[in-house]
Parts: C-alpha cells; sequence; structure tokens
C-alpha cells in the first residue's frame, strides 16, 4: 500500500540537494515529464536547493529532457554513476575496460541478445535493428552504426554497456555474466535492461561526490527512484523516496513510499517537503 503519512524519520528541515531518477520516478509511464513535475522541479532550483537528475541515460539524453534548466543549473549523475556533471561541467567520468568490454559484446551477441555501448557521448550499435531503433526513440540520441561492435570497443573504450532482454531471462543472463566478469558491475535499470559498467561505480556514489564538492551533507539530500540501479542512491541520502511503481526491495529499503510516477508522486512528496521546511 502507498504510504504518504508523515513520521518524523522523514521531516527534514534543511533540504539541500534533491536527488532523482528519471524513468519510472519523474517522467510516467508514456516517458513524460507533467506539468506538475516541472513546476516542482522549478521551485526547488529557485529556492536554491541543488537539483540533480540521476539515471543510466546518457548526459546528452538527460540534458535533451531538461533543456529549459540553464547550464549553471543542470546536474547529472548520468550512466548509473559513469559520468558525473555539476553546474554543467563534468566532473567525472569512468569508463570500462577495452578488452573486458569487447569480451561481454561477444559472450551477449552470441547468445543473440541486444547490446550496445555508449562510446564518449555516443549511442554506438552494431546495426540498426528494430530493437535499435525503438531504444535511441527512447533516448533522442542519433546512433552510430560501427557494423562489429566488439572490434570497435577494442579501441574505443565505452563508459556503459547496455544489454536488452525479456524481464524474465534478465537475472539468469545477469548471474552468468557476473561469475565470468566479476570485475563489472551489471544492474537492473527498469524491466528490459542490464546496465554493465565498472564495479567502482553507481548512482550512490554519484551522490556523495556531488555531495562533498557542494558542501552538502548527505543528511541533508532527498533521492527519490524505483528501480534496483537507485538502491545505493537511496541508501546514501538522508531522506529516501521510493515510487509505489517501484521494485519491492526499493521499496523496502526506502524511508517513505509515495504515490505512483503516473500519480505525480515526485511532485506530491516535494510539496510536503518543501513546506515543513524551516523558512
Amino acid at each position: 500500500m502507498t504510504s504518504m503519512k508523515e513520521p518524523e524519520k522523514w521531516k527534514l528541515k534543511d533540504v539541500r540537494a534533491v536527488f532523482s531518477d528519471i524513468d519510472g520516478t519523474l517522467l510516467d509511464s508514456e516517458e513524460r515529464l507533467s506539468g506538475e513535475n516541472l513546476k516542482a522541479i522549478q521551485e526547488i532550483v529557485n529556492r536554491g536547493i541543488l537539483m540533480v537528475f540521476a539515471s543510466g541515460r546518457s548526459t546528452g539524453s538527460i540534458r535533451n529532457l531538461f533543456a529549459g534548466l540553464d547550464e549553471h543549473n543542470f546536474n547529472a549523475i548520468a550512466f548509473n554513476g559513469s559520468e558525473v556533471t555539476l553546474r554543467g561541467e563534468v566532473i567525472s567520468r569512468t569508463k570500462l575496460d577495452s578488452v573486458t568490454a569487447s569480451q561481454i559484446v561477444r559472450t551477449v551477441s552470441e547468445i543473440n541478445i541486444h547490446i550496445h555501448a555508449y562510446v564518449d557521448g555516443e549511442l554506438v550499435f552494431s546495426k540498426l535493428t528494430p530493437t535499435a531503433e525503438r531504444y535511441a526513440i527512447h533516448t533522442g540520441l542519433e546512433p552510430m552504426i560501427v557494423g562489429d561492435l566488439a572490434v570497435y570497443l577494442q579501441e574505443n573504450p565505452p563508459i556503459k554497456l547496455v544489454v536488452l532482454s525479456e524481464p524474465g531471462y534478465l537475472p539468469s543472463l545477469r548471474e552468468k555474466l557476473a561469475g565470468q566478469f566479476p570485475e563489472v558491475s551489471f544492474t537492473r535499470s527498469g524491466g528490459i535492461y542490464l546496465d554493465v559498467t565498472r564495479s567502482n561505480v553507481d548512482k550512490g556514489r554519484g551522490l556523495i561526490e556531488i555531495c562533498e564538492r557542494e558542501g552538502i551533507a548527505p543528511e541533508n539530500a532527498v533521492a527519490f527512484g524505483d528501480s534496483d540501479n537507485d538502491i545505493e542512491m537511496l541508501k546514501a541520502a538522508g531522506l529516501s523516496v521510493a515510487m509505489s511503481n517501484g521494485s519491492e526491495e526499493v521499496r523496502r529499503i526506502a524511508t517513505v513510499t509515495t504515490v505512483s510516477n503516473d500519480e505525480n508522486g515526485f511532485s506530491k512528496m516535494m510539496k510536503k517537503l518543501l513546506r515543513n521546511m524551516t523558512p
């Protein structure tokens, strides 16, 4: 059941930063940003609170979604923490090892599962299949087609790989790949995505990095999320908010659960928090 109660444990008097996932959290099920959520983002920025978008998406895709924000107010944890942008400037970028990335692509391709890469901000496919085309539309990015992706990555280390498969098959595929490549992180993102990054990056570390740069205690940060790739970020924040449409584990570890992304759960919770802040 969705909980919008107000126990003392989630009443923050000093919210200094808001970190929010995008798909399944800020965007509804049709990947639309509602007027209510946009208004909440604008109020956060107008109050001088740091607004940070945290996503498996690329930095470019996030910029496209929130093009109305000026550079000084554009902050993003992209690629699940592999690239962090603060005040419009990239402050960290962590790439996969070329050899390992190439081996993963070959392993996944051999079982006829879709896999693609992000290289220096570019969305890279081996070929433009219907699955690839749908994903490109989802991101709003123009893809690069390179033929043999495994060969291409040997000279061009990616920041992230993405595997697309049926939700029921992803857990066993993740277990198999994690066993073969222990130095790499394989994280579920939404129902059909398996994000592949270096093992030393996640959204939670991105939150800590930004807070340290801005002189903000993580205890004064609020984080919103719905999927397993949000868990470390939710754990790192002083207040963690799960969407009611979120995974069972996300709802279990969060401080509080708001209504779903189709019911503007983000804006509803932010209204409560901003109303509760000390003037």
